[in-house]
């Protein structure tokens, strides 16, 4: 399981994770719809006939993809004319009311279900405790706040060594804990050949 924050709640990221045996945990995102007026969940879609039904029990059909990949249905703008929803429904002037849905929008369908699993919720508030402080040192004790360097490849560099140092005092902290000896830790990362080190690929990359 991969738990990630809002920014990652995407059709493309839950796909790929999915079809690679992955189950993604994202968190709850607040609907964009204007506050008023009938939120995406309350449209219906039919699968078989690929398409929407509306609150008013009037349909929106497809009429293209657009090239984000997003399918887009609208409906007939002389029924909704007459429309006892259409105050709650649409602002355009045609009356047309229109739903965009993601080619792979069953994998975001898919990502609720996780989400809604019981014990993932827990799951997910250990996040703030973990990955969440791991970002907040980095960016206030290693200067993470802003890229230092010109290029790619040398602030992959810097992201790989100052991460490798963070993992390794982490490592120190855990191992002391459990009784080993914190100076003879040390001494066996010294043993590390250099060539080890060079040879990464976000060393030279």
């Amino acid at each position: 399981m991969v738990v990630a924050d809002a920014g990652y709640k995407t059709p493309a990221i839950a796909h790929r994770l999915l079809e690679d045996g992955i189950q993604p945990l994202f968190p709850y995102t607040r609907p964009k719809t204007k506050e008023g007026f009938f939120g995406k969940h309350e449209f219906a879609y039919d699968e078989y006939y690929d398409c929407y039904i509306c609150p008013g029990v009037h349909i929106l059909t497809y009429s293209t993809t657009n090239r984000n990949g997003y399918k887009e249905y609208k409906s007939y703008g002389e029924h909704c004319a007459e429309c006892h929803c259409l105050s709650k429904c649409t602002e355009s002037k045609d009356h047309v009311k229109q739903i965009t849905r993601h080619v792979w929008e069953e994998y975001m369908e898919v990502v609720e279900d996780i989400r809604h699993t019981i014990g993932n919720r827990q799951i997910y508030q250990l996040r703030k405790e973990t990955i969440e402080r791991i970002f907040g040192t980095a960016k206030e004790q290693h200067g993470f706040r802003y890229t230092q360097y010109v290029g790619k490849a040398r602030m992959e560099m810097k992201a790989g060594l100052t991460f490798a140092c963070m993992n390794l005092k982490k490592l120190a902290k855990i191992l002391e804990k459990r009784g080993w000896n914190t100076v003879r830790f040390l001494l066996i990362l010294k043993k590390i050949k250099r060539k080890e080190v060079l040879k990464e690929k976000w060393c030279w990359a």
